[in-house]
């Protein structure tokens, strides 16, 4: 029988460059599950398939995306991923996500402008 790969939660913190305190909020949130332990004392251990599930948490946190709607994502993806109702639900929230992105662009760039048109009146009046 193979035995399965199991991480501390050390371990999986080390891995991601990311402290405890974050595994075990996403842990209390629902996102992440340890393997049971007998004692609340124990150690924490996560399986492989927590680790790779923590991979997309950490990724759709990159992409600005919010932990309900990243455990949705994951959810979805993990329970039927080639399903073409969880496909669609996870491209309604990337364009969702993708307008928000071109509409803080466009905030930045006028925020820029009006820097950068303050900064000239200020040379031009010197």
């Amino acid at each position: 029988m193979k035995k399965t790969k199991k991480y501390s939660i050390n371990e999986i913190a080390s891995m991601f460059d990311i402290s405890t305190r974050t595994i075990r909020y996403y842990e209390e949130v629902g996102l992440l599950k340890s393997e049971e332990r007998e004692d609340k004392n124990q150690q924490r251990f996560f399986t492989a398939k927590e680790r790779t599930r923590l991979k997309l948490i950490l990724r759709g946190k990159r992409m600005g995306f919010k932990l309900e709607e990243i455990k949705e994502m994951v959810d979805l993806y993990e329970n039927n991923p080639a399903g073409e109702k969880e496909k669609e639900r996870i491209i309604e929230y990337s364009d969702k996500k993708i307008i928000e992105i071109e509409e803080k662009i466009l905030e930045l760039e006028a925020l820029k402008a009006e820097i950068l048109g303050n900064r000239k009146r200020i040379i031009e009046e010197k």
